[in-house]
């Protein structure tokens, strides 16, 4: 490296540049150095072209060298030259406690077959025996959740993040039982491929266990006279709707009359309804790990635009006497919370393959047909 690209520093700087920026050439052909933030060690930028974006061991040749000096490389295109930023940061790589997941896991799974128990009309609370009527929600719903969750972890774990199992929480007071279930990151992913496996993962995972079991559950369920009142009805998705039409031979509801669903078609039903949650282009929810992976910093503008037509769908609900609304309201608060903004992978400017491209697209066909806009109607 020519000593005109490193400006003169005091102390140990010009040493630590100068080691970077070896570790850099061999990924791009440097135009420009300079001191991003002072300090000790300090943040350094470097300016230059790519040799080859697509050149996966390069970059990653480049953050086994940049974690040994104690940094973390982003590199990004701006306008039109590639930047690389060098910032001090040692890894985190622990994964919590064990035992903390493991004691989630079983609370959450009391918790489902609690509710699972009491959606039966069974009361646990004078008589614990009945929570054996819970067994086929519960079995069904975490079968979902703990499959989708580790769908998450084993990405994660590919691409060599220091991601943490999952952490189920339990919600005795929630119709499901739960409110699902996360795992950690302490570090960005690599590039936008892993980003895209990490996001779609879950939800494949999940999908692969949810529709079998809601083909079962519904084959267990029953087409009888709906009630006069007093009763909740489970919305309809347009896969879910082809379904039940399949296997019943028509339409559903219709008619005064609609499925009277089996615990486990009940459960698989709520199975695909938080993977359709799950996939909207918001944030850090898988569908926004996908759309960032698919079009980069033009997903912010996409999950701003979801975010208000959530707050705007649920304002319509609520306008018109459904108070599901408010848990639109909620995920739209949750939507703003989180942010539009994904953050970036360390190598941004790594393209998406055309195979992935073209799975996303068919993920957005699959968000299509499984959301439900209306996830349960009272019907007083």
């Amino acid at each position: 490296m020519s000593e005109s690209l490193v400006e003169p520093q005091k102390s140990e700087e010009p040493q630590i540049v100068e080691r970077l920026a070896t570790a850099a050439q061999p990924l791009m052909q440097l135009h420009s150095v300079q001191i991003a933030r002072r300090g000790n060690p300090p943040a350094v930028e470097f300016v230059g072209e790519v040799y080859d974006p697509e050149d996966e061991t390069a970059f990653q040749n480049l953050l086994a060298q940049f974690e040994a000096l104690g940094y973390l490389p982003f590199l990004t295109r701006r306008k039109d030259m590639d930047v690389l930023q060098a910032i001090p940061h040692v890894v985190d790589r622990r994964t919590g406690k064990l035992w903390v997941n493991v004691l989630l896991f079983i609370l959450t799974t009391l918790s489902v077959l609690y509710i699972g128990a009491m959606n039966e009309g069974a009361n646990p609370q004078t008589d614990w025996r009945t929570l054996v009527r819970g067994i086929p929600h519960a079995v069904t719903l975490m079968s979902i959740l703990t499959v989708h969750e580790f769908s998450h972890y084993l990405a994660a774990r590919r691409y060599g993040a220091p991601a943490s199992l999952p952490y189920f929480a339990p919600v005795p007071v929630w119709p499901l039982g739960t409110m699902g279930a996360v795992i950690v990151q302490k570090s960005p992913l690599l590039n936008r491929k892993a980003v895209f496996d990490l996001g779609i993962s879950g939800p494949l995972g999940g999908l692969v266990v949810a529709i079998p079991l809601l083909i079962l559950g519904l084959l267990l369920s029953k087409v009888e006279a709906l009630p006069i009142g007093g009763y909740t009805m489970e919305g309809n998705s347009i896969l879910y709707y082809l379904m039940k039409w399949a296997i019943f031979g028509q339409p559903l509801p219709s008619g005064g009359v609609d499925v009277i669903l089996h615990p486990i078609a009940f459960a698989a039903w709520a199975g695909l309804l938080v993977t359709g949650l799950n996939l909207l282009p918001v944030g850090q929810y898988d569908g926004g790990h996908v759309a960032y992976a698919m079009w980069g910093s033009k997903a912010w503008l996409v999950a701003r635009v979801v975010v208000i037509a959530m707050f705007a769908w649920a304002a319509i609900l609520l306008l018109t006497g459904h108070d599901i609304g408010m848990t639109w309201a909620l995920l739209g608060f949750l939507g703003l919370t989180m942010g539009s903004r994904h953050p970036a992978p360390l190598d941004d400017v790594a393209p998406l393959d055309p195979t992935r491209k073209r799975i996303g697209w068919a993920v957005v066909i699959l968000l299509i047909l499984i959301l439900v806009p209306i996830p349960l109607t009272v019907v007083p």
